[in-house]
């Protein structure tokens, strides 16, 4: 009887031990999964400001179209995916590619109010926004 009672404490001592071993496992597994996450993100990020960088040079307004220029100050060429008037997509009138170092022009259509202003947003391919307010 006293050497079956021997047994099942060392046999339940060992359980612990592989239990212990999987959830330290685990935890070094949540924290290394973070640490690494963490950096991904910041590298993302940071290519991503350091590949596109568009700046408004100017830009018109009339009734059927806001005309903006663009310079691309990135280090690769940046496309124009969408936009935005005041929270509504607009449709692009042309296809917008802006080599690195240059202007580039898009235009959005649309039916725009004499006093008015709008909030213009640009989406690129870099998932970049440039955002400013045009007043007719």
């Amino acid at each position: 009887m006293m050497r079956s009672l021997t047994r099942c404490r060392k046999a339940s001592s060992s359980i612990y031990a592989v239990l212990l071993l999987i959830i330290i496992t685990l935890a070094s597994g949540a924290v290394l999964f973070n640490f690494v996450m963490a950096n991904v993100n910041f590298a993302k990020s940071s290519f991503t400001s350091q590949m596109s960088a568009l700046l408004v040079q100017s830009f018109t307004i009339n009734a059927t179209q806001i005309t903006a220029w663009l310079e691309n100050a990135g280090s690769a060429l940046v496309e124009i995916t969408g936009a935005y008037v005041n929270g509504l997509i607009v449709a692009l009138a042309n296809t917008v590619n802006i080599k690195p170092g240059s202007v580039g022009t898009t235009s959005l259509l649309g039916d725009f109010t004499k006093g008015a202003t709008y909030t213009v947003k640009l989406l690129s391919v870099f998932n970049t926004v440039i955002t400013f307010d045009v007043t007719y």
